[in-house]
């Protein structure tokens, strides 16, 4: 039983050790999760902030660590790289982003991942494909990362702007949904990107340069360059070349005087060029064209570089400068072919990363399936062998039970044949003691028997000789019992049989019965009447001998 008992408290030590080691290593990964979220999150809004926390995380990392937690670490890589438009060594590190967290089920990194495929997809002009990312971004994301499920909104309505598609709904989802962000600077986003769609109106330049106004006066340089070359586009759609001009050199002012990346410069250079091209002022928009693709080629963003050659080569044209366009065409027609390339390329990689992630669900299903029916066999093993030990120790505890009552029984009854073999020595001495006296007596009285035989007083006289103590016994204990009364008594105790006391008594058996009942009554017991002037019996005998 005692060994049933430890087994059982060790295989409870074992599961509660095994909980606590499983909850520990949970509690951990919460806090680097929280760590490397607000990482992502100053990725986006703070990215020099950003690299400095993802240093000092690395640098706290042992070898051991950076293994457990390379997925976050890959993700994390990937947002830098696409962040500085490196987008083909962004797909890779998100490919194995998504192979990490695909296996220990993380939604909330999942939908990242997914959102960032998107504007991977979404910046290289694959807007369908886009679009597919962001649903799956919003289904994974919903009631777990309400930011992601915001934004990828955002992202739906922009690729459907491009493809010419309705969007407003997904605008209003997603600037509802961000407005309610605890986070400033999502709120701020949101606000930026309800007036993104609606560039035409005359309300919106003045609502944008409120929100450039808080940039500047929270340091978020690049956050209010990206704002005035919003407000810039505006006019531009307004046909209000003047006032396009005007902020477009207060962004580009920005991008010069203060560090906010080097993706932005080239682009408001373009710009530029395109509002002085739509002015017939060629020669300017040259120059600012120029200086773009000097950027373009100096980052190596090969796909941005076609916008700026198609409008080379018309203003080539105007010039009538056909050598040069004809350069200029034959450098956009080379453009265009491997940029389509790099595109085919990278929208094979996209899909290849996507088809890996569905393929990836359905193992993990399969093995979440078969991890259930091994953990249920092993807990079924565990509970067969506690019940079969409990049912041993149970056998072992009754066997010894039965043991210990048997002998119990037999040291009593060894115990009564003692008594009884004193009293028959007893009986014998002093029967041998008295035989003169008994064969002169019997000479001279008249001899009666009973109906077998057997002299009537002898049974009855040797039993009261044999059993001489046990009678004293009883009657100085029970005095309300008569002299026959304690003669039954005794022979009740004895547990002699009726039959053999109606014998002795020279009586019928139903006169024993209702004296057995007499007794009963007398003494007041309920319970077997032998075994309580048994039980009476041994406990003086017992108090004699102590």
């Amino acid at each position: 039983m005692n060994g049933c008992r430890l087994y059982s408290l060790l295989a409870i030590a074992f599961l509660l050790f095994r909980c606590l080691s499983v909850d520990s290593q949970e509690v951990v990964r919460e806090d680097m999760d929280h760590v490397f979220s607000k990482i992502d999150f100053n990725s986006i809004y703070y990215p020099i902030k950003a690299k400095e926390q993802l240093d000092s995380v690395k640098r706290a990392f042992s070898s051991e660590q950076s293994l457990m937690y390379n997925g976050y670490l890959d993700y994390i890589h990937a947002q830098f790289l696409y962040n500085e438009m490196k987008v083909d060594s962004s797909l890779h590190f998100v490919e194995k982003a998504i192979s990490y967290f695909a296996s220990k089920e993380d939604k909330i990194w999942l939908s990242r991942c997914q959102f960032l495929l998107a504007n991977i997809a979404e910046t290289t002009g694959l807007y369908e494909q886009a679009k597919i990312n962001c649903y799956e971004a919003i289904k994974l994301g919903e009631g777990l990362d309400e930011t992601i499920v915001g934004v990828a909104y955002l992202a739906v309505a922009r690729c459907k702007m491009a493809l010419s598609e309705e969007f407003e709904s997904e605008v209003i989802e997603g600037v509802s949904i961000l407005k309610q962000n605890k986070n400033f600077e999502v709120r701020m986003y949101a606000d930026f990107m309800e007036q993104y769609f609606r560039l035409k109106e005359l309300d919106v330049p003045e609502k944008l340069n409120l929100l450039a106004t808080k940039y500047l006066e929270k340091d978020m340089y690049d956050r209010a360059v990206n704002v005035y070359k919003l407000i810039a586009s505006s006019y531009h759609s307004q046909v209000q070349y003047d006032s396009a001009h005007v902020y477009c050199d207060r962004a580009i002012d920005i991008s010069e005087e203060d560090d906010v990346g080097h993706l932005i410069l080239p682009a408001l250079y373009q710009f530029k060029g395109v509002l002085y091209f739509k002015q017939q002022k060629y020669n300017i928009a040259d120059v600012y064209f120029s200086k773009s693709l000097e950027l373009y080629k100096e980052y190596n963003q090969s796909n941005r570089m076609l916008y700026t050659y198609n409008y080379l080569h018309q203003i080539d044209i105007a010039k009538s400068n056909y050598r040069q366009a004809y350069f200029n065409l034959q450098e956009y027609i080379d453009l265009v072919e491997k940029t389509t390339s790099s595109e085919k390329i990278r929208m094979a990689k996209v899909l290849e990363i996507n088809n890996k992630v569905d393929l990836m669900k359905s193992q993990l299903v399969q093995l979440k399936v078969e991890k259930k029916a091994s953990e249920f066999m092993l807990y079924l093993v565990l509970v067969i062998t506690v019940v079969v030990l409990a049912g041993v120790g149970v056998y072992v505890y009754l066997y010894q039970k039965s043991r210990k009552a048997k002998i119990e029984e037999l040291n009593k009854e060894f115990h009564n044949l003692l008594i009884g073999i004193g009293e028959k020595q007893l009986l014998e001495h002093r029967l041998i003691a008295s035989t003169h006296t008994t064969e002169i007596t019997k000479r001279q009285e008249p001899k009666v028997f009973v109906s077998n035989g057997v002299e009537d007083g002898d049974i009855s006289g040797n039993f009261d000789s044999c059993y001489m103590e046990t009678i004293n016994l009883f009657t100085g204990s029970f005095p309300q019992l008569t002299k026959t009364e304690v003669r039954y008594a005794v022979m009740i105790c004895l547990k002699l049989p009726i039959e053999v006391i109606s014998k002795v008594q020279n009586v019928q058996p139903a006169s024993i019965r209702k004296a057995k009942q007499r007794i009963r009554a007398k003494l007041n017991v309920d319970d077997n009447l032998g075994d309580f002037l048994q039980e009476f019996r041994e406990k003086q005998i017992s108090d004699l001998a102590g």
